[in-house]
């Protein structure tokens, strides 16, 4: 027995020693390459260049908070659209940057988060300096960018697609039956349409009812800043895209939609002529991420109080949280935002669609005691600050909304799969059980529920929708019978949110943190931006220091992210489903249009 343990010993200490010199030499390599790859030289802003534009596929509300989706030791940053937007103002200063190329691809932004990068436009073009866009494929979202140029070119070949909003919702009650599995659905407000891809077969009549609203709104909003940037009337723009007018680009520019046919070389020849140099001289094109990385941003470092700005963004979830979700590391963050003394204000900039009710409770008493002790909060809202991402936000001093947000749902619902069917009758499992009273094997996902299940679920969903109704009069100041006339679950758009009390007035990020300071009677401040972000390398290390699995799962939806393309949003949203437990403050799927 000795020997066996002495070659255990062996055996475990020659392990150890192995993976501690494997660990040193991935670091030594690691560094090497990191120099490398890091030391490339800074790009030459030089007299007479062009800013490129593309937005790029990721484009979160704060700089690299994304998950690491490939193992590179590059510190490649992956800008966030309020960066990239600043990028844009600081290059619409620079006396070396003439104008900008916008290149336009595929996305599915959000409006606000586009108009974040419009207005960026806009305020450079005031600059007197040109803007030009190319692209094979115009749809709403890069047209609404587009729209800001003064030229918009289309290849020959390409097609136009704006024929108005719609939104197409998948349901999978059918799906599910043919599966086997069965869901237990409790909600409270009639409006709360987050279950009823798992228990209708179409939408509800209120759900439609909200949705086109909601499309209408948008398409208010949306045709009022296009039809300025483009001199057109806004009846004749609405009528342009309602009856799908311009789908060639012949049509396109006979109404005035676009400006001209060409190949992407005639547009280069187009912007030599505006930086009146030679048709075979190059252009010195700058892309956004190498100014960003040569320019920065500007600070001020002597300044000693701080707005702290939190990035909320994502769905909120009772884990810690990776970056793009909101855990419980938010917990913290808040805490000591509350007892760091150079910390004035906060600015809470919520990009969510809600989640975990427990979780969004947990956040907003955080941030209760954070008022408490003096330090004001003023809620700025992105694409969406939806159920949970209201709840988090109803308690502010003052909430800014863009024109394009979606908040409102306030509503609750549980969903819990029961696998009765696919067990027994698809691949003949069978359950027995033995318990110590009559109770102990309720809520059994593998036996059919009765009424006492359905009681009890019921009734603790509309305990949790009582606790919301309470949070919102109170933070609001509304009584109980307008927050309830309110809630139900529906949704409602930035202005039409003002108009009922749920939000205080119309504003962009820098607006709230000009707000926050006020209210903290600072003159002289600095922004602090949370959560801290890690650089690529240090992403990396932690990816190994992850378990396994969650290696494995950061791998594969890297895989399916590009190989299901805009197809994904959905597959995120369905896994983020089976995820829950307990009540949820949430949208069903995010609206694309």
């Amino acid at each position: 027995m000795g020997q066996f343990f002495k070659f255990l010993f062996a055996s475990c200490l020659g392990t150890t020693l192995a993976l501690f010199l494997l660990f040193f030499i991935l670091i030594i390599v690691g560094t090497s390459q990191v120099a490398k790859e890091t030391s490339s030289p800074k790009v030459s802003i030089r007299d007479n260049s062009v800013l490129k534009l593309t937005i790029p596929e990721q484009l979160p509300e704060q700089t690299n908070n994304v998950e690491m989706q490939n193992f590179s030791f590059k510190d490649e940053k992956v800008i966030g659209v309020h960066d990239l937007a600043k990028t844009i103002i600081k290059a619409s200063d620079d006396p070396n940057i003439k104008g900008i190329y916008l290149q336009n691809t595929m996305y599915d932004h959000g409006y606000s988060t586009l108009k974040i990068i419009r207005d960026a436009l806009l305020q450079f073009k005031n600059k007197g300096k040109f803007i030009l866009s190319y692209g094979n494929y115009y749809n709403h979202k890069n047209y609404f960018l587009a729209s800001t140029a003064d030229n918009i070119f289309i290849h020959p070949l390409g097609f136009v697609e704006l024929k108005g909003f719609g939104a197409t919702i998948p349901f999978f009650k059918e799906l599910m039956e043919k599966v086997g599995i069965k869901y237990n659905i409790y909600y409270a407000g009639e409006f709360k349409s987050a279950t009823e891809p798992y228990r209708l077969s179409k939408m509800s009549d209120q759900n439609k009812l909200q949705l086109r609203e909601y499309l209408e709104s948008q398409l208010d909003e949306y045709i009022a800043q296009v039809a300025k940037s483009r001199n057109l009337s806004e009846s004749e723009l609405r009528n342009n895209f309602d009856q799908f007018l311009s789908y060639t680009p012949q049509r396109a520019i006979e109404n005035k939609v676009l400006d001209k046919a060409a190949s992407e070389q005639d547009v280069f020849i187009e912007i030599r002529n505006k930086l009146n140099i030679k048709t075979d001289e190059n252009i010195n094109f700058v892309s956004v991420s190498d100014y960003y990385n040569a320019k920065g941003i500007d600070t001020d470092y002597s300044a000693k109080n701080k707005v702290a700005v939190v990035f909320a963004e994502g769905t909120i979830t009772d884990e810690k949280g990776s970056e793009g979700e909101i855990g419980k590391k938010y917990l913290k963050i808040i805490r000591d935002i509350r007892t760091n003394d150079k910390v004035k204000a906060i600015v809470l900039r919520v990009n969510s669609p809600g989640g975990s009710a427990l979780m969004s409770d947990e956040l907003l008493h955080e941030l209760d005691l954070t008022r408490a002790a003096g330090k004001p909060i003023v809620v700025s809202m992105g694409d969406y600050a939806a159920s949970g991402g209201y709840y988090i936000s109803c308690h502010a001093d003052s909430i800014f909304a863009s024109p394009h947000t979606l908040t409102g749902s306030i509503g609750v619902f549980m969903m819990i799969p029961n696998i009765k069917v696919l067990t027994d009758e698809k691949i003949g499992i069978d359950f027995d059980t033995v318990g110590t009273g009559p109770m102990s094997n309720k809520f059994d996902i593998t036996a059919n529920w009765g009424t006492q299940e359905s009681t009890i679920l019921q009734e603790n969903t509309d305990n949790t929708y009582k606790r919301f109704l309470e949070v919102v009069s109170s933070g609001r100041k509304l009584s109980m019978d307008a927050t309830k006339e309110i809630a139900k679950g529906r949704i409602w758009t930035g202005p039409k949110a003002i108009d009922i009390g749920l939000v205080n007035r119309i504003g962009e990020l820098n607006d709230a943190i000009e707000c926050a300071a006020k209210l903290a009677s600072l003159d002289k401040y600095r922004v602090a931006e949370y959560p801290a972000q890690d650089d690529a390398f240090q992403k990396l290390i932690k990816k190994f220091q992850d378990k396994d699995e969650d290696v494995q799962s950061q791998i594969t939806n890297g895989i399916l992210k590009e190989e299901m393309g805009q197809l994904y949003p959905y597959y995120l949203e369905y896994k983020n489903i089976q995820k829950m437990k307990g009540p949820q403050m949430r949208l069903p799927f995010k609206i694309i249009y």
